[in-house]
């Protein structure tokens, strides 16, 4: 399990896979953890082959205290791929993001 908060707005890697293993994300979870503020998220898996960023969530908006799980089928990481998120808003979310690592050899 890898847990961290957003404290910028700048586009964050969040898990990178490495050369040798595939991670497997199972659970994202997002919190909005201000009591008062919504604020947006947006969250892309970039595939290290293609050198492409691919958003699976884009500004989506939580309001303030609301948690939600992401996922509803697991994303799988290879070969240097990895998750990113980006906050509209600084020091408001909290994510935490479940996965099972594998190694390929």
């Amino acid at each position: 399990m890898y847990a961290t908060s957003l404290a910028d707005t700048d586009l964050t890697t969040i898990l990178t896979a490495t050369d040798s293993s595939i991670h497997i994300i199972g659970s994202i979870i997002i919190a909005n953890t201000h009591a008062t503020d919504s604020a947006k998220i947006t969250m892309k898996v970039n595939d290290n082959d293609q050198a492409t960023d691919f958003n699976f969530l884009t500004n989506e908006e939580f309001t303030a205290g609301l948690s939600r799980e992401m996922l509803h089928r697991p994303i799988i990481l290879e070969n240097l791929d990895s998750l990113k998120m980006q906050a509209d808003t600084a020091n408001i979310f909290d994510a935490l993001v479940s996965y099972l690592d594998r190694s390929r050899n």
